[in-house]
């Protein structure tokens, strides 16, 4: 479908992902006449691909803990969260014949496990109110007159419109259609762009001994930075050694912060504790509780009763231990290196997997220059923004899409009422 380049419309919606369609579907309901650009050949080809196909769509959380969860700037999705908590969105979900259920972690899924699913109820929504998706439409440009929104240049001709609700996403999986485009259009808009880096990504280490373990995973396990001042409670859950480096959700939640950190020209280490349970001084004593009934024992093997077994061999050669040492042949300058390394293991960060492999982008339009009860430009009126476009990116376990539809129905709405 395309516009014709005189057509006036109440509301136009660039980018159509989940924050997107939302908002147009909340503003046509409301009676606007929505029209939405997306750049790419189809709609929402981004969430196709979430939750491995499956689209983990919102969190059982609560809302307050949705707001910890989102960190430094959580707080800014208040006024979003209040108007479309995730109890409301999997009614919305429901209510469009796509049932939900939750995981004992909290993620939850459309019981189809179809992440098509979720995108034809979105798209279903806005036709149903007359809201209409031109495909390949690249808008070039925000239009204003006296820092007022007037419409958009597309690269077929200009577009009337009073109000703009700029929802083009990132810059993560640029294929499918997160290119920072939507970036630029802030800023020419007169934006502040706060530094976008990869987050939800892999990290890639300077040791290349973690190739040797790929496909290993720590179930248990703890991830933080060694930086003054960062937490040292970190993040918890399985880590996954790669053939460059360590993935797992621990990893994932932290690499936006080592991203931005690495942008900024610092050098980053992590400390992977492979078990929660245990400190340097439960270590040793565990050490000195084997020293008697297995003195004659290979270390390495004696810790992979404790440890995946690859990684025992690891450790002990970190600790300068010969290949078979045996317990009662190690020194105890090895055994106190081997203790803080079992207890919490560096890992030198050298990069992270760029934007290909970053699920959502840290960084974005400033959160300052944006009212959070509206979600409107505090610099243009008429402008509206939503979704990962702002600086604002949270924990994967549907942290991110509930963000998306949240701050899209806020948008939708706020856009509606604020037309006489």
């Amino acid at each position: 479908m395309t516009f014709m380049s005189h057509e006036q419309v109440d509301i136009l919606v660039i980018g159509a992902g989940p924050a997107g369609l939302m908002a147009a579907a909340t503003a046509a309901a409301a009676g606007r006449r929505v029209r939405v650009c997306e750049r790419m050949e189809s709609p929402g080809r981004k969430l196709l691909t979430t939750g491995g196909g499956r689209c983990n769509l919102t969190t059982a959380a609560s809302a307050d803990a949705i707001l910890v969860a989102f960190g430094r700037q959580g707080r800014f999705l208040q006024g979003a969260l209040r108007e479309f908590p995730p109890a409301a969105i999997r009614e919305f979900f429901a209510a469009a014949g796509v049932p939900t259920m939750a995981q004992e972690d909290g993620c939850v899924f459309p019981v189809s496990q179809r992440a098509r699913d979720v995108l034809d109820a979105l798209l279903c929504a806005a036709d149903r109110y007359g809201a209409r998706i031109a495909c390949r439409c690249d808008v070039r440009k925000i239009v204003r007159c006296n820092g007022v929104v007037t419409g958009v240049e597309t690269a077929d001709g200009f577009l009337d419109a009073p109000r703009v609700i700029l929802a083009a996403g990132g810059k993560s999986y640029p294929a499918l259609g997160s290119d920072g485009s939507g970036f630029a259009l802030a800023v020419e808009a007169g934006h502040t762009l706060m530094a976008p880096v990869p987050a939800l990504a892999p990290l890639m280490t300077a040791e290349t001994w973690p190739a040797r373990l790929a496909g290993v995973v720590l179930e248990a396990a703890r991830v933080r930075i060694d930086r003054k001042g960062a937490s040292r409670e970190g993040r918890l859950g399985p880590v996954l050694f790669t053939h460059r480096g360590v993935s797992g959700p621990p990893v994932l939640n932290i690499s936006g912060e080592v991203a931005a950190l690495l942008a900024a020209g610092e050098k980053v280490r992590l400390l992977v504790a492979p078990r929660v349970d245990r400190d340097a001084t439960i270590w040793r004593a565990r050490f000195d509780a084997w020293r008697a009934p297995f003195g004659r024992r290979a270390l390495h093997n004696l810790l992979a009763g404790e440890l995946p077994r690859g990684l025992a061999q690891v450790l002990c050669e970190q600790a300068d231990l010969a290949t078979g040492a045996t317990l009662a042949q190690a020194r105890r300058e090895q055994l106190e290196t081997l203790a803080r390394l079992c207890a919490e293991l560096p890992l030198t960060i050298v990069r992270i997997e760029g934007w290909d492999h970053a699920m959502v982008t840290r960084g974005g339009v400033a959160l300052r220059e944006v009212a959070p009860h509206t979600l409107q430009s505090r610099l243009v009126s008429g402008l509206f923004f939503a979704g990962e476009v702002l600086d604002l990116n949270g924990p994967c376990g549907g942290y991110n899409l509930t963000w998306a539809f949240a701050s899209g129905r806020l948008a939708g709405r706020s856009a509606g009422e604020s037309m006489p």
